[in-house]
């Protein structure tokens, strides 16, 4: 658990659009922002889910997690900004939202 290596920990969890067809040209896109992202001070880890559903509205849903709020907000600076306005983005739509942790079970 996150909070277990910081008490400031935070996720992100971030619902992407990708039509069908273009989950490549999708995985393209977030590999760069994810491979700068990675750089940033207080990431700590990201997981990538793709829906198993062809169906489905959020094909990808990507969950990073960071020391803390503020590591977050920082790394989404220019060089985040440049790689995410390319036009090659517009396609692809996301819905996120910064969580933390308030209940976790394991069997």
């Amino acid at each position: 658990m996150a909070s277990e290596e910081s008490p400031d920990a935070v996720t992100y969890i971030n619902c992407f659009e990708v039509p069908a067809g273009r989950e490549e040209a999708f995985l393209a896109l977030w590999t760069e922002v994810n491979a700068y992202m990675r750089t940033k001070p207080g990431f700590i880890s990201h997981r990538l889910h793709r829906a198993t559903q062809p169906d489905a509205r959020y094909r990808f849903i990507n969950i990073p997690q960071w020391e803390s709020a503020k590591a977050f907000a920082d790394a989404h600076d220019d060089g985040f900004r440049k790689l995410v306005q390319q036009p090659a983005w517009r396609e692809f739509t996301s819905t996120g939202q910064l969580v933390e942790v308030v209940d976790e079970g394991h069997v």
